[in-house]
């Protein structure tokens, strides 16, 4: 396998941000059914129910719960009811399955937020909504993704139309902070590349290219100053690519996966495998004597690393990232999860585990004909 990346981050531009991203708010999922989704990441990934919306609560053409945990705000959404709000959804189903609509972020000012990206060159989707409690505006994204600003005045409503539900106990070791970063899958990666840059003033961090042999992709991340948003853009270098079979399957680009941080990744682990989520397989080779000469001096247990399958990858002397990603989690091969936990400085992506990750979907693929 072939990849070259920066190391480094290359001309950050520091300070500037036209837009006052703080962070990623929340991500919506457009599901075939809200209650199987919500009690998917209740169960297997520990979540608690935040809110929830529906006509009877004023929201418009869905049927909604928020689940969550630390910062991290999952909305899982299906179609309610007529009108063009429901079939906007259900047409988004037909053409792409269950899949993410929605990565929302989280800004100082969202009035000046969707005024500021459209005079760089955004498209409108949805104009100002105002509560008492949040601001709130959308602009379109890659395919039929689109993102929402938010700017919440307080701690009140989730946003209009939902109503905020008491949160149960969390007493399991899954564990997440905060998403970590999103991933997109898109036909012309520095088409949105530039598209970051310009209307959202995020910064070019890192660009590697990958080759197994069997299927290839290139791959540039764009952040912002301060690190909290980092997003990953792919495209796909080969006919088979796995990022060509998510363009095929998903019917036009999308987020690939997503990233949730954790502080304890052995634990988190642990206990997703024990709730039944399947991840991607990671063979024993991985873990030879080339584990030591690649990671070098780590502070968790060898052993127990491979009896869970977890990878490593080192960013630098002194930061590491631990790392593991889920099997495809709807119908289709699309979306997928990432779990990880950062030690140090570590500020990459896994960037070393390239073969072990893209072998172990290249596996997948085989399975289902498409390679």
């Amino acid at each position: 396998m072939s990849r070259t990346f920066f190391d480094q981050p290359v001309e950050r531009k520091t300070g500037i941000n036209p837009l006052g991203l703080k962070n990623f708010d929340h991500v919506e999922f457009w599901v075939d059914s809200a209650d199987q989704w919500r009690d998917f990441f209740v169960t297997k990934y520990g979540m608690t129910v935040r809110a929830y919306g529906d006509a009877q609560t004023g929201l418009k053409g869905r049927r909604a719960h928020v689940v969550g945990q630390g910062r991290v705000n999952f909305v899982v959404a299906e179609p309610q009811g007529a009108g063009p709000e429901a079939d906007a959804v259900r047409a988004h189903l037909a053409k792409h399955g269950c899949g993410v609509r929605d990565v929302a972020f989280r800004v100082k000012d969202a009035r000046h937020a969707f005024a500021e990206s459209q005079r760089r060159g955004a498209h409108a989707v949805r104009d100002v909504v105002e509560d008492a409690d949040t601001v709130n505006a959308a602009i379109a994204a890659y395919g039929d993704t689109i993102h929402t600003f938010v700017e919440r005045k307080q701690h009140g409503q989730f946003l209009p139309g939902f109503q905020n539900v008491a949160g149960g106990i969390d007493d399991r070791d899954i564990n997440f902070a905060m998403i970590d970063h999103i991933v997109a899958n898109v036909d012309h990666m520095d088409t949105w590349v530039t598209y970051y840059e310009e209307v959202f003033g995020l910064d070019l961090f890192m660009h590697f290219d990958i080759n197994t042999g069997r299927s290839a992709l290139m791959s540039k991340v764009v952040s912002s100053t301060d690190g909290w948003i980092k997003m990953p853009i792919n495209e796909p270098s080969s006919a088979n690519s796995q990022i060509q079979e998510f363009l095929d399957q998903y019917s036009g680009p999308g987020v690939q996966h997503i990233a949730l941080l954790t502080p304890n990744i052995i634990l988190t682990i642990e206990e997703m495998r024990r709730m039944g989520q399947d991840f991607l397989d990671v063979p024993d080779s991985y873990y030879d004597q080339s584990f030591e000469d690649r990671v070098g001096k780590i502070d968790e247990n060898k052993d127990e690393l491979r009896k869970l399958r977890i990878l490593v990858d080192r960013d630098n002397e002194t930061g590491y990232l631990l790392q593991l990603f889920t099997k495809c989690v709807f119908t289709r091969p699309t979306l997928f999860f990432e779990v990880i936990q950062r030690k140090g400085k570590s500020v990459g992506f896994g960037e070393g585990n390239f073969r072990a990750l893209f072998e172990a979907i290249e596996r997948e693929q085989m399975k289902r004909g498409t390679l």
